[in-house]
């Protein structure tokens, strides 16, 4: 059974997990012909200052909106 990992930055709204969660669902349970109740998703917020891009922390590269 499917088990997807989705890692983000912190601050998206529940409505918008929700969208994610459905729309991965979606597309995974009809790519790999499978029921959607078979597919598992997790989503992981990441604050900003603990995740690094090009050697720096993304809370500097992509201050919070």
């Amino acid at each position: 059974m499917p088990y997807i990992s989705i890692e983000t930055f912190e601050g998206k709204t529940a409505e918008q997990k929700k969208a994610l969660i459905a729309e991965v669902t979606r597309a995974v349970a009809s790519t790999l012909e499978v029921p959607v109740e078979a597919v598992s998703i997790v989503i992981k917020d990441i604050p900003r200052s603990n995740w690094g891009q090009g050697g720096k922390p993304c809370s500097e590269l992509y201050p919070a909106e």
